[in-house]
C-alpha cells in the first residue's frame, strides 16, 4: 500500500522531516546545505503534492498515514 509521504522526491521526504522536527525554513536550509528560497520551492510542491496547504496539516497527513498502516 502506497501512502500518501510515499510519493514525496527524497530531497522532499528529507524537507517534510525537517518541517516536522519544527526548523524553519532558514535552518532547514542550513540543515541540507540549499536556499531557503529552494526550501519554500520544495514545501510548495510537497503542499501540492499532498493536496494540504500549510506545516500542520502535513504532520496530520505524516499521522494519519501511520495509523492506516498499522490498522
Amino acid at each position: 500500500m502506497l501512502t500518501n509521504i510515499e510519493i514525496l522526491s527524497k530531497r522532499e521526504k528529507q524537507i517534510a522531516l525537517k518541517i516536522m522536527d519544527g526548523l524553519p525554513n532558514k535552518l532547514i536550509a542550513c540543515d541540507l546545505f540549499i536556499s531557503e528560497r529552494t526550501v519554500k520551492f520544495h514545501c510548495a510542491n510537497i503542499y501540492r503534492k499532498l493536496d494540504i496547504r500549510n506545516r500542520h496539516a502535513l504532520v496530520a497527513q505524516y499521522y494519519r498515514d501511520l495509523a492506516s498502516l498499522t490498522l
